[in-house]
């Protein structure tokens, strides 16, 4: 199972909106609110893509187990790859 993910910014614009940050897909019109933990990860992609680096990070900022912290991170991952919003590291869909 792959551990790094990385952002297709070619399949996506993003709009910052209050406390949320709007992801439209630029095939589909189709739009993705994230906020809160989801736009956590989803910033820090912009530094570090090994996944077991962010859950680490997200123990260290809330009050989570490091099991769930990583559950919660590779459940998001996989619906940014679904999506279209990101690959992991070696897929043939990125």
């Amino acid at each position: 199972m792959a551990n790094r993910l990385f952002k297709r910014p070619e399949r996506f614009e993003a709009s910052p909106i209050d406390d949320e940050l709007m992801l439209i897909d630029v095939d589909s019109g189709r739009f993705f609110a994230l906020k809160d933990v989801g736009l956590r990860i989803w910033t820090m992609l912009d530094r570090e893509s090994d996944l077991d680096a962010i859950a680490a990070a997200l123990c260290s900022e809330y009050e989570v187990e490091a099991r769930q912290a990583r559950e919660s991170v590779r459940q998001f991952a996989d619906s940014l790859v679904e999506a279209g919003f990101a690959r992991f590291a070696g897929s043939a869909n990125g």
